[in-house]
């Protein structure tokens, strides 16, 4: 099955329009736990980064969570009053006043209150709620502290141009660097990123992203040595971060015949809420609704066609990769040829390699026939790290540089 395919077909599922072997409905039917907060779209429950014990418990966009088609946003209730997870099978509990997954091993339950605030029975008058400003995410980067281990003019292109909210500015290292060049922003304390978007000015050709959540230990999210594109973005699954570092060991072109990196933006964003216990009577004063929570029964559920899609993305991978390699090998080539006619069989090899990954990888965003499916196709490709511009964007680099070198080469 291709990835379009794949990605229809858990279009479909989704929005309900297609018939399933899901879980059948039982006596604790799973539920998706909407809240009340005001907010641009619906707001539900969700088990962040994975279903484990620890894991936060925090709201998300109703249909980013069932889009992400891992079963974040599903609850049941089990018979002690606690409510788990439907498919990592871990409780809602609380650690003092933050909001996480626990073992549901019966120490604390939850019961709702007419009003529809959700009551921590374990707890003195708590009720669940949410602190912070609004719903919806943020750039934790912005305005951030940054350093970068090598700069070109500090006051015209310092680091701190990556995070001033211009975008005029930017960050550039300084020519033809000896080594690795490092830009690292402190997000001021630990964040729950979704995602981490850089907008080039000097692309790097060869880079990695680290995050750390203690400033010491340093966990790899995302490489690559082919890239060509002005714009990155990196899905992540609600990682622990405190600081972001990309380093880069590689520029993909030149300024005035020098290489350079050069940044105008680095985006981390996480959610601007966190779950917490607060007293009911305090939360019932809030002017949002942000304490008020109601469950919508879901008939049946299923997890295959997620699945399916995933086992699609290694081979679009390689695709991607391959054809950014080649062309970056092309893009290089073409300024040569013109003195060096010697040597355009490689350059004919490259076109071929070209078309072939361009067949191979043939990533089109169609349109879908509703607005509601065409948004539920965004969300499925956001929540699984498909970049659908960025895919786009090299076919059609891709398809540039092959038509350039054809009328250079016949």
């Amino acid at each position: 099955m291709s990835l379009m395919i794949a990605r229809c077909a858990f279009v479909c599922l989704s929005l309900g329009a297609c018939a399933t072997h899901g879980q059948a409905a039982a006596d604790n039917s799973a539920f998706m736990m909407v809240s009340g907060i005001s907010a641009s779209e619906e707001m539900c429950l969700i088990a962040a980064s994975g279903s484990t014990v620890g894991t936060d418990v925090v709201l998300e966009p109703c249909v980013a969570a069932i889009a992400a088609g891992d079963g974040r946003e599903l609850w049941q209730h089990l018979p002690d009053g606690q409510i788990a997870n439907a498919v990592g099978h871990q409780c809602i509990g609380a650690d003092s006043e933050s909001v996480t997954l626990t073992a549901c091993n019966g120490e604390g339950s939850w019961e709702m209150q007419g009003n529809g605030q959700l009551r921590w029975s374990a707890a003195d008058g708590r009720c669940l709620s949410q602190r912070g400003l609004a719903a919806g995410v943020e750039d934790a980067a912005a305005f951030g502290a940054i350093s970068a281990s090598s700069t070109a003019d500090a006051v015209a292109h310092g680091a701190n141009m990556v995070v001033d909210g211009s975008s005029s500015t930017f960050w550039a290292s300084a020519f033809d660097p000896a080594g690795p060049v490092t830009v690292t922003v402190d997000l001021g304390g630990q964040r729950r990123l979704s995602a981490v978007d850089i907008q080039w000015e000097f692309p790097a050709k060869s880079f990695t992203v680290a995050v750390t959540a203690d400033g010491v230990r340093w966990a790899e999210v995302y490489a690559t040595d082919s890239n060509t594109l002005g714009f990155t973005n990196i899905a992540l699954s609600s990682i622990s971060a405190a600081k972001v570092r990309v380093v880069m060991s590689e520029a993909s072109g030149s300024s005035h015949g020098h290489a350079v990196y050069g940044m105008k933006k680095l985006s981390a964003y996480a959610p601007r809420l966190q779950s917490i216990l607060e007293d009911c009577v305090a939360a019932a004063g809030s002017t949002d609704a942000r304490d008020k929570y109601f469950a919508n029964y879901v008939g049946e559920f299923a997890l295959s066609s997620s699945k399916e899609l995933r086992s699609e993305l290694p081979s679009m991978e390689a695709a991607r990769a391959s054809l950014a390699s080649t062309v970056s090998d092309l893009a290089a080539t073409l300024p040569k040829m013109a003195s060096c006619r010697v040597s355009t069989s490689f350059v004919k090899r490259e076109v071929a390699r070209s078309s072939v990954m361009l067949a191979q990888l043939k990533y089109t965003d169609r349109r879908t026939n509703s607005e509601g499916e065409g948004k539920m196709a965004r969300n499925i490709d956001k929540q699984n790290g498909i970049d659908a511009a960025a895919a786009n964007e090299l076919l059609k680099d891709a398809r540039g540089l092959i038509i350039a070198a054809r009328d250079a080469l016949f």
